[in-house]
C-alpha cells in the first residue's frame, strides 16, 4: 500500500484535499469516487531521502535535457496547430523514444484529464520540469500563449543543452588521454616494474638513486592500492556530499572561482545562464521579482548564488535591478550597466539576451582555448611521467653493460 494525495470535489461546492492509502492511482481515484468524492488529480506522496535511496527511483535513468527539449518543441507545434492540450499529450506520448519520459507523459496526461492544470501536473516532477520550466507554462496559462512560451521554452533548452554538449566535447579528448595515461603507469607499477626490480636485485648492482626511488613506489603502489582507492573514492564522495552542506559548498565554489582560467569559465557560465533565465521569464510575463527568484535558484556556484539573492532582496526593498547589481562583489559591472541601459529603454528583456549571447560567446571561446591548452599539457605530463619511467629502468642495464666491458 501507498499513500497518495488528492484534491477532489465533494458536492456541488466543497473541495477536499488530502490523503489516501491505495495499491495504486487507479484504485485511489476508485476509493475516492465510492466515497462521494470526484478527483481533480491524484499523486503519490514523495518518500523521504531515505526512503528514497532504497527504492527504485535512487536507480532510475536521469530524463535527459535534449528529450525534454524535443517534448516541448512537440508540444508548442501541436498547440500552435490547433490541438488540445490532453490530445497533444497523447500523440506525444505515443511518439516518444525515452521510457522514462514517455511514463512521465502519460501522468501528466492522466492528471490534465482529471481536471488539473498543465503547470500543476508538471509539478509532480521537479527532478525533471526546474522552477523556471513551471513559471513559464504558469504565465503562459495566465495570458493565454502556452504555445509560444514552450516554443521559448524549447529554445533555451536547446541552447543550454548545446552549451553543455561542446563543453563536453571540447574536454572528452584531454580526459580520455589521462585515463589511457594513468592507466599504462599503473599497469607499470603493479605488473612490470616488479618483474625488472627483482631481475636486477638478483644482479647484485648498486642501483641508481632514480630507479631506488621508482621502485619504492611501485612497492608502496602494490602494497596499498586498495588504500589509495578508498582515498579517492572517499574524496569523490565528500565532494558529492558537501553539495548538501551550504557551507562547505560555499567554500569549495569559491575556490573554483578563484582558479585562474576555469575560474573565468565558471563565472562567464553562470553569469550567461542567469541572464537568460531571467529574460525568458520577463519575456514571457512573469513579474521581475518571480523571475529573479527563479535565476537565482538556477544558479549552481553557491558564492553567485548568495549574491544572486541579495539582489533579489533589494529589488523586494524597492531598489532598481542595475543598482542592485552595482552593488554586487560577484556580477560584473559590464551586466549592471548593461541592465541599466534596458531599464531606461524599456527593453531589459531583450538587454538581458545580449548580455547572454556574450557571455555565451566567451565560455565558448574559453572552452576552446583550455582545450587547446590541456592537450599538450597531457600529452606533456603523462610523457615526462612515462619517460621518467623508463630512463629509471634502462639505467641499470647501462650500468651492468658498462661493467661488465
Amino acid at each position: 500500500m501507498a499513500t497518495f494525495l488528492y484534491k477532489a470535489k465533494k458536492g456541488p461546492d466543497e473541495i477536499v484535499e488530502a490523503s489516501i492509502e491505495a495499491d495504486s492511482e487507479a484504485s485511489a481515484a476508485r476509493q475516492l469516487m465510492q466515497s462521494g468524492c470526484y478527483p481533480i488529480w491524484i499523486k503519490a506522496k514523495e518518500a523521504s531521502s531515505g526512503e528514497k535511496i532504497k527504492g527504485v527511483s535512487f536507480f532510475s535513468k536521469k530524463v535527459k535535457t535534449k528529450d525534454v527539449a524535443i517534448f516541448t518543441r512537440q508540444l508548442s507545434e501541436l498547440l500552435d496547430s490547433g490541438i488540445a492540450l490532453y490530445d497533444s499529450l497523447g500523440i506525444i506520448e505515443n511518439q516518444i523514444d525515452s521510457p522514462k519520459l514517455k511514463e512521465i507523459i502519460s501522468g501528466i496526461r492522466n492528471r490534465v484529464r482529471d481536471g488539473g492544470t498543465f503547470s500543476e501536473s508538471l509539478e509532480n516532477y521537479p527532478r525533471v520540469f526546474s522552477n523556471l520550466y513551471i513559471n513559464l507554462i504558469r504565465s503562459g496559462e495566465t495570458g493565454g500563449m502556452l504555445d509560444e512560451v514552450l516554443e521559448n521554452i524549447a529554445d533555451f533548452l536547446e541552447k543550454q543543452d548545446d552549451t553543455r554538449s561542446r563543453i563536453v566535447a571540447s574536454m572528452a579528448y584531454p580526459a580520455l588521454m589521462m585515463a589511457v595515461g594513468i592507466i599504462t603507469i599503473f599497469i607499470l607499477m603493479t605488473f612490470v616494474i616488479p618483474k625488472l626490480a627483482d631481475m636486477f636485485v638478483d644482479m647484485g648492482e648498486v642501483l641508481p638513486l632514480s630507479t631506488r626511488i621508482l621502485i619504492g613506489l611501485s612497492d608502496f603502489v602494490r602494497m596499498y592500492w586498495i588504500l589509495l582507492a578508498l582515498f579517492v573514492g572517499g574524496v569523490v564522495f565528500f565532494y558529492k556530499k558537501s553539495k548538501s552542506n551550504v557551507l562547505v559548498k560555499k567554500t569549495i565554489d569559491g575556490f573554483k572561482l578563484k582558479l585562474p582560467i576555469f575560474g573565468t569559465l565558471l563565472k562567464d557560465d553562470e553569469f550567461a545562464r542567469f541572464s537568460r533565465t531571467l529574460s525568458t521569464l520577463l519575456k514571457n510575463g512573469v513579474p521581475m521579482l518571480n523571475a529573479l527568484e527563479t535565476a537565482s535558484d538556477i544558479v549552481d556556484n553557491e558564492v553567485i548564488k548568495t549574491d544572486a539573492l541579495g539582489i533579489y532582496n533589494d529589488v523586494k526593498a524597492g531598489s532598481s535591478l542595475a543598482a542592485s547589481m552595482k552593488k554586487s562583489s560577484c556580477f560584473p559591472q559590464f551586466m549592471a550597466n548593461m541592465v541599466k541601459i534596458g531599464e531606461e529603454g524599456g527593453i531589459l528583456d531583450k538587454t538581458l539576451l545580449k548580455v547572454a549571447k556574450s557571455y555565451e560567446n566567451e565560455a565558448g571561446r574559453m572552452t576552446k582555448s583550455l582545450s587547446s591548452l590541456l592537450e599538450p599539457a597531457v600529452i606533456l605530463i603523462m610523457g615526462a611521467i612515462v619517460g621518467f619511467i623508463v630512463i629509471a629502468m634502462l639505467l641499470p642495464v647501462f650500468q651492468i653493460s658498462l661493467t661488465t666491458q
